[in-house]
């Protein structure tokens, strides 16, 4: 009797560890299955359940959960109080041995490339864009991160993919908008520009990354056209020259080349006529033709004038009638002929029934008729340098 009640509490208790061994085994196994979703909340509640029994009888089961364990730790103190992922946090997990959420990777290019995450577990990305200078923003380090993610989990190609599909998305506006309206203009044309241009020559050959790349081979010459523009509306005149020369050597037969032709050939001739303008100015305290002002009659002068002076005008368009007032280092103008429109860059205009009246300091233009022009070249005292010229 004694040796079967012995029997029977040994086939119990041997079922009792197999039970206990079992129960270990499958939290383990849930345990790394809520992990690998990125789900380490509800990990950690798992492996909460984990015993004294279990670490009894199951001691090197669950010693298999610890880095794990340990690894989603680090995971919940990336998250932020928003519920969003701290970078270095997440890059922490990522170094961490423990780590199980494959999708980490992703995550992490997300962040470098400032897009958004709309299901806040990495599975989702949404169309969300951050400035391309923006601070923390990498898509260098961002593109590498993608790359060790498809060597270490080849199973993320999709998640891969899709964010480099959002992410190229961004080359995919307009960029050039046949004028320098401020409004339309996408002042980030330069740096999207330099972005891409790292971007199609890094050689990249998994196909995941390679192909959402090529699919913006066709974006090349609208961000040249546009970093132009952005060059043109910054006054940085040359540079922008030099990139609508560049595209019209690269991209002669391209759609937009014959609006990019006309604005080159635009700028050109504005830069020629500021490098007039800045001689002429240079030259103020020494008129080409002095106080002749009968030179003007040919709407070709640089002359000095003081208030009271009348500028009679000759040219297309003409005659004009100008009587010159000098004060307050300015010059006022009023306008006699027959004047159908006129512009100014840098001064101010006062009209009313048959009047009208120019105001404008050194550098100030003012256009008649599209055809001729009158600059203020310099005022000194009472007396100020005047040029006229013909607008071609």
């Amino acid at each position: 009797m004694t040796a079967a009640a012995a029997a029977v509490v040994l086939v119990a208790t041997g079922g009792l560890v197999i039970a206990v061994r079992a129960e270990a085994l499958q939290l383990v196994h849930q345990a790394d299955k809520q992990h690998s979703y990125g789900h380490c909340r509800e990990a950690t509640e798992v492996l909460d359940e984990l015993g004294s029994p279990h670490r009894l009888v199951a001691g090197d089961i669950v010693n298999v959960s610890v880095q794990g364990r340990r690894a989603c730790e680090v995971l919940l103190d990336a998250r932020s109080s928003d519920g969003e992922f701290e970078p270095d946090g997440l890059d922490d997990y990522l170094d961490h041995p423990g780590a199980r959420w494959a999708d980490a990777g992703a995550v992490r290019a997300a962040l470098l490339l400032k897009l958004s995450d709309d299901a806040g577990n990495g599975v989702g990305y949404g169309s969300g864009y951050g400035d391309w200078d923006a601070p923390g923003r990498d898509p260098k380090q961002a593109v590498e991160q993608l790359a060790e993610t498809l060597a270490a989990h080849p199973e993320e190609s999709a998640s891969v993919r899709d964010l480099m599909s959002v992410y190229v998305g961004g080359f995919k506006k307009e960029w050039f908008t046949e004028s320098l309206d401020e409004e339309s203009l996408a002042w980030d044309a330069c740096a999207a520009r330099e972005e891409y241009l790292w971007l199609h020559g890094g050689g990249w050959t998994e196909p995941e990354l390679a192909e959402p790349i090529a699919s913006t081979d066709d974006r090349g010459d609208d961000l040249l056209a546009g970093c132009a523009q952005v060059k043109q509306a910054d006054e940085e005149l040359n540079d922008a020259r030099s990139l609508y020369g560049e595209y019209l050597e690269t991209y002669a037969d391209a759609p937009g080349a014959k609006s990019v032709r006309k604005m080159r050939d635009e700028l050109v001739q504005s830069i020629r006529h500021q490098q007039v303008r800045d001689r002429a100015v240079a030259n103020a305290d020494h008129p080409a033709d002095g106080s002749n002002i009968r030179a003007c009659r040919d709407a070709r002068c640089q002359v000095r004038v003081t208030s009271g002076t009348v500028l009679s005008i000759g040219g297309s368009g003409g005659p004009y009638e100008v009587l010159v007032w000098v004060h307050d280092k300015s010059v006022t103008a009023q306008l006699g002929g027959y004047i159908r429109s006129f512009s100014t860059n840098g001064g101010s205009i006062v009209s009313s029934d048959g009047y009208a009246a120019w105001s404008g300091a050194a550098k100030g233009e003012l256009t008649l008729n599209d055809k001729v022009a009158i600059g203020v070249d310099g005022v000194r005292g009472d007396r100020a340098t005047l040029s006229v010229w013909r607008v071609d």
